[in-house]
């Protein structure tokens, strides 16, 4: 039996996550599958099965860079819900496999659609071809942290606020039509400067969960530095070396504005 459903990606997605309760194999997905894929998994509101993504390594690097996609599928890897492993280019068709259907999707002149087959033979094939695929796949890290643990963590290292304002500059990136343009890093610096934290508390903050080296953070800080958007205050301790407390220059919003920094990480000065 075979059927087309003239629905986008992530509604069909959730009738496909609905009808399955084994493993489901994504193939040949590039990153804005794995992007759509992460997004119909967030929204949906029953219990996920497992789907073992196999991309071209550059793709799935590509999601990588995005930290926003891949903050969030490190979430779905913690609870289980996602695994990526990394194969070489096939001229094989993307599909979802599962252990009684196949769907297919579709796009034609912008309109989404999706195919889907539950023919015996055919899906039995394609579920079988699917996991040896996997099986002969390397693994791939995204090397990246769960959003839920940087919102954690955040709240727990230092204030309330700060929390907030990350979380507005990810709501901001989250409506844009390239969320590759959020900088981490850089946006982590300006929440921190807003909230006049320590420059150390923050970046070892950010290596201990794996968001960036403290020597990425000395590097973005450097770059905001000579922007003159950010400077630093020498902060004098009871013991131990005198550490620098993060803040804005007196003119830093026009700073940011003649910098050309972008939209969505400049958003939490305001």
């Amino acid at each position: 039996m075979s059927e087309f459903v003239p629905d986008g990606p992530e509604e069909t997605l959730a009738d496909l996550f609905a009808e399955t309760d084994g493993t489901v194999y994504l193939t040949n997905a590039d990153a804005p599958d794995v992007e759509r894929l992460v997004a119909a998994a967030r929204d949906y509101e029953g219990d996920l099965p497992e789907v073992r993504v196999l991309g071209v390594g550059e793709e799935l690097r590509k999601v990588r860079r995005d930290f926003l996609v891949a903050s969030r599928a490190a979430d779905l890897i913690d609870d289980d819900a996602l695994a990526l492993r990394e194969r070489e280019p096939t001229q094989n068709t993307t599909v979802f496999v599962t252990a009684s259907s196949v769907y297919v999707p579709v796009q034609i002149d912008g309109a989404d659609g999706t195919a889907i087959t539950r023919a015996d033979g055919f899906v039995t094939d394609a579920y079988e071809w699917a996991e040896h695929g996997w099986e002969n796949a390397e693994r791939f890290s995204l090397r990246t942290p769960p959003l839920s643990a940087v919102r954690e963590t955040m709240d727990t290292e230092f204030a309330p606020e700060a929390r907030g304002d990350f979380d507005r500059v990810l709501d901001t990136a989250a409506g844009a039509r390239d969320t590759s343009e959020l900088d981490e890093v850089m946006a982590s610096l300006l929440v921190a400067a807003k909230h006049e934290l320590l420059h150390y508390d923050l970046s070892k903050w950010g290596e201990d969960l794996g968001l960036a080296s403290k020597a990425t953070f000395s590097r973005k800080k450097g770059n905001l530095e000579e922007m003159g958007v950010i400077t630093t205050e020498k902060e004098t301790l009871e013991m131990g070396r005198p550490r620098q407390r993060l803040v804005f220059t007196d003119d830093y919003r026009e700073q940011v504005e003649q910098n050309g920094l972008s939209n969505l990480v400049a958003n939490v000065v305001y």
